[in-house]
């Protein structure tokens, strides 16, 4: 049996080959701050793009996982890797991945408003 930790490992190496195939760099995996972690960041067309992946057994199941919570540390997570890196506040998003056990995928850009907790 595969752990959920291998899971995720390999839905987020799914959609690292997504984002190569479309022309992104990638900047890190799994990329930790002090408010938690940025599963994938991303760069393309001047822009930082900090990426969460969720993998489920339905697109509306993985929709349904993204909690405030993690929107908010998601959120102060890029905040502060823009401040650290002296990134211009005009070029970056944050964008979700939604992964279904049988390979379909949702790419969801913007998925959500950088500094308030808006739902997408």
């Amino acid at each position: 049996m595969v752990s959920n930790y291998i899971k995720g490992i390999n839905a987020e190496s799914r959609v690292v080959q997504i984002l190569l195939d479309s022309g992104h760099e990638i900047l890190g995996r799994r990329v930790k701050t002090k408010y938690g972690e940025i599963d994938i960041l991303a760069f393309k067309n001047n822009t930082v793009i900090a990426i969460e992946v969720k993998q489920r057994k339905t697109l509306d199941i993985a929709r349904e996982c993204i909690t405030t919570r993690q929107m908010h540390r998601i959120s102060k997570s890029l905040q502060l890797i823009i401040s650290q890196r002296n990134i211009s506040l005009e070029n970056y998003r944050i964008d979700v991945v939604l992964l279904d056990r049988i390979g379909n995928y949702e790419y969801i850009i913007n998925a959500f408003s950088f500094e308030t907790d808006t739902e997408f």
